[in-house]
């Protein structure tokens, strides 16, 4: 039984240790592996909006803009403008 348990243990470990390795040696090349070239290297240099509904930073020319009391918010999505709009009414009534 001691013998089945200490096996169980040390094939986790090779499977953190299997995971960390993968995680390291991957980790630089992740950030924008999901975005055609040319957008990442469009958005460089850009400034970034804050989402005020979901805390997101997006870049100001694929941001959805959204005029509201006059001041202009950006946001990552129409579904946050709309969300945020939607909460922002219900606490003013």
């Amino acid at each position: 039984m001691l013998s089945l348990i200490r096996f169980i243990i040390f094939g986790f470990l090779i499977y953190l240790v299997y995971r960390l390795a993968k995680w390291i040696i991957l980790s630089p090349g992740i950030k924008g592996r999901d975005m055609p070239e040319h957008q990442v290297s469009d958005a460089q240099g850009e400034d970034l909006a804050e989402d005020p509904y979901c805390h997101i930073y997006v870049p100001m020319s694929q941001a959805h803009k959204a005029t509201i009391d006059g001041q202009d918010l950006y946001f990552c999505s129409e579904k946050c403008s709309d969300k945020y709009i939607s909460e922002h009414s219900t606490k003013k009534a």
